[in-house]
């Protein structure tokens, strides 16, 4: 292969990088705009299905934009009743040029302290999308590891704080949401006083499509299950003796 052919190659990477990323953006954009098409604001209790489960399961892909250009973005959570759970996001420059990161991933812990104080306040009144939305305010900490062009992750994590909210499509606490997320993150060289590059990424902001989906894992009550079970076929030979 010739030095031009190289060279040409190697500036089609990132066009072809920055062309897929911007595909991914629109395609969120369309199905979000077809998802809150179709989207009818049915009455509810206040909980739209949050309380029909223990364990709320969510993944989503998008963009993540942060310095020297966006990337492609995946984040998966488990949350527990709506309120506190873990969370692990990844991000891929796939390979795009300026990036001082070229992939990353974080993972950590959050609540969401709205759903059961304003549940439990009566407050939910409003269309199960507004509801929804108010109650996915996400407050975030935990650890990411990064790697530059060319090279590993770190040994040494630093620290993520994170925002994030979420918009339900259709009203409905299992079904597609847009995500947005914004997080600052604090290097590990950066943490223990030494300032590192001044290039490092700081602040980043993440679009995604995901799913969320509630069902019953039984967490708390798992041991409960057997009693009761017991209690219940008693009872039923009871009648059938009597």
């Amino acid at each position: 292969m010739t030095t031009r052919n190289k060279a040409a190659r190697g500036s089609s990477e990132p066009a072809r990088a920055r062309r897929a990323i911007t595909r991914a953006v629109a395609g969120i954009a369309a199905l979000a705009a077809l998802a809150g098409a179709s989207t009818a604001h049915a009455e509810g209790d206040g909980a739209y299905g949050r309380l029909d489960g223990d364990l709320d399961l969510r993944a989503g892909a998008g963009a993540s934009f942060a310095d020297g250009g966006p990337a492609l973005c995946a984040r998966g959570a488990a949350v527990y009743l709506s309120t506190a759970g873990l969370y692990a996001h990844y991000t891929d420059a796939l390979g795009a040029d300026g990036a001082p990161v070229a992939r990353s991933i974080a993972g950590g812990v959050f609540i969401q302290p709205l759903f059961l104080a304003r549940y439990a306040s009566d407050l939910e009144r409003s269309a199960p999308w507004l509801d929804l939305f108010i109650d996915s305010v996400a407050l975030g900490v935990g650890s990411f590891w990064e790697a530059p062009p060319g090279a590993g992750l770190a040994a040494e994590p630093g620290l993520e704080l994170s925002l994030s909210l979420d918009v339900p499509l259709l009203g409905d606490a299992t079904g597609p949401f847009l995500g947005v997320r914004g997080a600052l993150r604090f290097r590990g060289p950066e943490l223990s006083g030494d300032e590192g590059p001044r290039d490092a990424q700081r602040a980043m902001v993440s679009v995604t499509l995901g799913w969320h989906h509630v069902l019953r894992a039984h967490l708390v009550d798992a041991g409960d299950r057997a009693p009761a079970r017991a209690a219940v076929q008693r009872g039923v030979v009871g009648a059938r003796t009597r």
